[in-house]
């Protein structure tokens, strides 16, 4: 269980990070590569050895999608508040 709060956590703060790169456009094959490296970290057996992570099933990942695309909504939509107070 150590192992999949481990992965859970690195690729909760990854895809953080790549979803808000995502809004320039001049970042999207970097966002790929870093998405696939991440992947990577995840599901190649020997990257596992040495970063200490585990395969996420699904359903995991698709709930760190969630989560993180709910706090990039939560804080594009904070800035956006604070513009119009502007």
């Amino acid at each position: 269980m150590l192992t999949r709060g481990k992965s859970q956590t690195l690729s909760g703060f990854v895809f953080l990070d790549l979803i808000s790169a995502i809004q320039n456009w001049m970042l999207v094959l970097t966002v790929a590569i870093s998405f696939l490296s991440q992947l990577g970290l995840i599901y190649i057996p020997f990257m596992q050895a040495i970063f200490q992570t585990e395969a996420l099933p699904l359903d995991d990942l698709l709930l760190l999608f969630a989560l993180e695309g709910s706090s990039f909504a939560l804080h594009e939509g904070r800035l956006r508040y604070e513009r119009a107070l502007n």
